[in-house]
């Protein structure tokens, strides 16, 4: 069994109405065209693993023109887990709130773009996005509990506890 660590960041606009989200390039092999947030892999042989934090805001930096003097700290507010084949992905999903908007929004992955946190295109997003993206934006802004989920691999519904209160 081979494990695949992945970061993915919800950048909430300062009006806290809007998301920032990643339309996927047409060119990607997994999930063309699809809707999720900022991310990629967590680089487990460089010792990523020990600071997930570093790794959102590594692949925050390489994709986009969005640099971390620009957004709040990132909270991690969800871990899931999917077995696919023979690996299992284990997803940290974060959320941060833009101090303010670059005016570039430019990234190598495809198009950023805002979309209304109410009114989120769920029929567009990657499977496991679909789920946890609506999940973490009903999260209270003063619940900084960190949650936990696994995905149902034959529905990728998502079902999840609460496992750590933070102070």
């Amino acid at each position: 069994m081979r494990l695949d660590a992945r970061t993915v960041l919800i950048l909430r606009h300062p009006d806290r109405r809007q998301v920032l989200l990643l339309r996927r390039a047409p060119s990607k092999k997994l999930f063309p065209n699809q809707i999720t947030g900022i991310g990629g892999a967590v680089e487990l042989k460089l010792g990523e693993g020990n600071d997930l934090e570093a790794a959102i805001l590594r692949e925050l930096e390489e994709e986009t023109q969005i640099r971390r003097e620009q957004i709040s700290p990132p909270q991690l507010r969800l871990s899931t887990v999917l077995s696919r084949d023979d690996m299992q992905v284990v997803l940290f999903w974060y959320t941060s709130n833009f101090l303010r908007v670059p005016s570039d929004l430019a990234c190598s992955e495809g198009e950023l773009a805002f979309y209304d946190a109410r009114k989120l295109p769920l029929e567009e997003m990657v499977p496991t996005a679909r789920a946890s993206i609506p999940f973490i934006l009903s999260l209270p802004d003063d619940d900084l509990s960190a949650y936990n989920g696994i995905f149902d691999p034959r529905s990728v519904n998502l079902l999840t506890n609460r496992v750590v209160a933070r102070r």
